[in-house]
């Protein structure tokens, strides 16, 4: 009787024991595989915190093409007695302002334009940061607004007007346009630019620099007349110079390495004249 009931006992032990080797094994390669996972993860952001942290933009520099790094080089080379600066959003991230220094080698970065606005309703969510930090470091600065072309003019410029204070010292403020309208025609959108510059305008008492690039310029508000505007072009294609005949900045370039920056890349413009020139075109 006792042999009978042993051997019954034995059989229902069997699966009990199994089960029990099976979910040892099944949290033995959980955890397993989760250290390893766990362990690739830090290898990489390791490896990209010393790729694009304080110690250089190697992964920023391996990304660019090798004709554009010359294109670069050739324009610091051209303009190297002129005032280079930068434009920024939030695009860029944190900014690590106590590294901003110098655009390359010997050629500092003389002025910094920040996107305050955007549209009829948008600010910039890191605009009143990097204003404050470019105050505190003393860097000519000037604020811009990214213009909507399918919203109203006139809240676009109150949009503006209510965020940014400009003080002695600083740059005009800057339309940024540089798309084409789906809502409006053409001629709507060019009396819109107009009406924010002109509110614009007679809020700071100063005319506002207009920015867009060449091809925008020449082919789609080239009536319109600007001849007492300060122009701000973009061109990326490797020129000597802008196709704009009376550009004041060139934004040459959207793949700039400048340290401080470890969140995409950064815009470098050039001043059509030296520092000196563009402290006189501040308020």
């Amino acid at each position: 009787m006792k042999g009978r009931i042993n051997k019954k006992n034995s059989k229902k032990e069997i699966p009990y024991k199994l089960y029990y080797w099976l979910t040892g094994i099944i949290i033995f390669l959980s955890v397993l595989f989760f250290f390893r996972t766990s362990l690739i993860m830090y290898y990489y952001i390791i490896k990209e915190k010393l790729a694009i942290g304080e110690f250089g933009n190697a992964n920023f520099q391996k990304s660019i093409k090798i004709s554009e790094a010359e294109k670069i080089q050739a324009v610091f080379k051209k303009y190297k007695n002129y005032a280079f600066g930068l434009d920024i959003s939030q695009h860029q991230g944190k900014i690590f302002w106590d590294s901003v220094q110098d655009i390359h080698k010997d050629i500092p970065v003389s002025f910094v334009f920040v996107r305050a606005t955007r549209g009829a309703f948008t600010q910039d969510a890191f605009f009143k940061k990097n204003w404050k930090n470019l105050t505190k470091k003393k860097i000519l600065k000037g604020a811009y607004h990214y213009y909507d072309v399918n919203r109203n003019s006139t809240l676009q410029a109150e949009n503006f007007i209510k965020t940014v204070t400009l003080d002695k010292g600083d740059l005009p403020p800057v339309l940024d346009v540089e798309d084409l309208p789906k809502n409006q025609s053409l001629e709507l959108l060019k009396s819109g630019l107009i009406n924010w510059l002109n509110l614009v305008e007679k809020n700071y008492n100063v005319k506002p620099i207009i920015y867009s690039n060449d091809s925008y310029f020449i082919y789609h508000i080239s009536d319109l007349d600007l001849s007492e505007y300060i122009i701000w072009t973009a061109n990326y294609n490797p020129i000597k110079s802008p196709l704009h005949q009376k550009w004041i900045f060139w934004q040459f370039t959207e793949k700039g390495i400048v340290k401080g920056f470890t969140q995409n890349f950064v815009d470098i413009n050039v001043f059509n004249g030296s520092i000196e020139e563009l402290q006189r075109l501040t308020l």
